[in-house]
């Protein structure tokens, strides 16, 4: 393989930034300049290491950082839900967060008295 000069890899990496700043795909931006898709994305991997493909295959930008919601700004926990076993003549309350196994073990003790 031939040795890439540093006028060669500045012109790709000109045109890497140009493809991202213009918010298009790969493949419609490389067609509209009349550059080989595979020779840009080539250049993209060689110039930055690493393959930028999301998990369903299409291209992803760089990525951006979200702060974390303080828990002060977080919504109000869910209201309980209530079970009602008609059978039983029973209303049971479940806090947010109750234990599934909890409810499981409360069930059969109804069923059986039931």
């Amino acid at each position: 393989m031939a040795k890439v000069s540093g006028v060669e890899r500045q012109g790709w990496a000109r045109e890497i930034e140009a493809w991202r700043s213009s918010g298009q795909t790969l493949s419609a931006w490389s067609r509209e300049r009349g550059i080989s898709r595979d020779r840009l994305e080539y250049w993209k991997r060689r110039l930055t290491g690493r393959c930028e493909k999301s998990i369903s295959g299409g291209m992803i930008g760089p990525l951006a950082l979200i702060p974390e919601v303080s828990p002060s700004a977080q919504p109000a926990p869910a209201a309980p839900i209530e079970v009602v076993v008609e059978r039983a003549g029973l209303r049971i309350l479940l806090p947010t967060g109750f234990e599934a196994a909890e409810l499981l073990r409360l069930l059969d003790v109804v069923d059986a008295r039931c």
